[in-house]
């Protein structure tokens, strides 16, 4: 199949899209394309088109960028197209009636995402959630299936989607490195990958470290002016910016612990953070919040701890303990990476994406 991924947010390098949905996709024998910011590259069997970098407003791009995006994407005259953005719905709808197949990745529960905007009053994001999904149930109705991230995003869509498939955001086995060297041998280092922001738990992160003895590193996207990295204590808070796979790779080798510390919102209490996967596949133990489905995963593995994610006491007891226990730590993440090597890993959930594009 010729087949085009279009994405008006992401990076063209994202993992979900990139590396795995469309990677897989083409080592398949399918011709792939992926329309997105930035430049135009090969890189390897996909064809990356670039439309250039978006307006920094945020209107601007949900609107003018996005129509770029399309135009370029229709110009590629695809059999399949696959959207990653609930801004690019209004062009899911308008390929389907030009007798295309669409697919709309659904990486979050938008709806909920809305009801977290702090920068809108509460009345008018309950209206925007109830409007948005309106209108997303208008377009799923119109287009060929819809693709969700986790089996809960899967369920918000029964009843009003064509076709479903729950395609689970777990790590490929061959992009994260089992770090199973010696943990006595580590340094007291504590890792963070991912983005950075007040509900991914940065505020409580430094506040917990600084009773902790050891040094937080964090890697991800984030304005360095607007990280506070004020630690009183003996303990230290380093911001690395923004890695590639090698160079957070490399930090999981240094880690003893990782964090995953989401703060209770809507649309954090059914999801499945990529960077606590990363953390078992990589075989290093983590501390995350006691969401109910969190402990359960947690419970089952025996790879990581659950904590009050608001309480940087509690949080840096936990971190204190594996950083003390090194046995117990090694052994906690050796659980984690056995439990991704026997079920949540790319290799099963690829099954999934390759059936749906069958079924289309």
């Amino acid at each position: 199949m010729k087949i085009c991924h279009m994405t008006s947010v992401h990076q063209s390098t994202d993992i979900r899209i990139f590396v795995k949905e469309c990677c897989s996709l083409a080592a398949n024998n399918n011709e792939v394309y992926l329309v997105a910011k930035g430049d135009s590259r090969d890189d390897g069997n996909v064809k990356v088109v670039g439309v250039g970098e978006p307006p920094s407003g945020r209107l601007a791009r949900m609107f003018s960028f996005s129509r770029s995006v399309y135009k370029k994407a229709l110009s590629l005259d695809c059999e399949v197209y696959h959207i990653h953005d609930p801004e690019l719905l209004p062009y899911a709808v308008k390929l389907a009636r030009k007798g295309k197949k669409v697919i709309f990745d659904s990486h979050e529960d938008v709806p909920s995402q809305i009801l977290d905007k702090n920068y809108l009053p509460k009345a008018v994001k309950w209206c925007v959630s109830k409007l948005y999904k309106k209108y997303e149930t208008y377009a799923v109705r119109r287009i060929s299936a819809v693709v969700a991230a986790t089996p809960h995003i899967g369920n918000q869509f029964r009843g009003r989607a064509r076709k479903i498939a729950v395609v689970n955001n777990f790590p490929k086995l061959d992009d994260i490195v089992f770090q199973d060297g010696p943990f006595e041998d580590r340094d007291r280092i504590v890792c963070y990958a991912g983005g950075i922001n007040e509900l991914r738990g940065e505020k409580v992160m430094l506040a917990a470290m600084k009773n902790v003895k050891g040094t937080l590193l964090i890697a991800g996207e984030h304005q360095k002016e607007l990280l506070d990295l004020n630690a009183d204590s003996e303990s230290m808070v380093e911001y690395l910016g923004k890695l590639d796979r090698a160079g957070i790779n490399d930090l999981y080798a240094k880690a003893v612990v990782g964090l995953c510390l989401l703060q209770p919102a809507n649309n954090y209490f059914d999801a499945q953070p990529i960077k606590m996967y990363e953390y078992m596949a990589a075989g290093i133990p983590f501390v995350c919040s006691d969401f109910p489905k969190w402990e359960e995963l947690v419970t089952k593995s025996n790879s990581g701890v659950c904590v009050d994610p608001k309480d940087p006491a509690k949080i840096a007891a936990a971190v204190t303990t594996l950083l003390d226990d090194r046995v117990k730590a090694h052994q906690m993440g050796k659980n984690g990476r056995r439990l991704i090597e026997e079920k949540y890993n790319w290799n099963s959930e690829v099954k999934k994406l390759l059936k749906l594009y069958k079924k289309i």
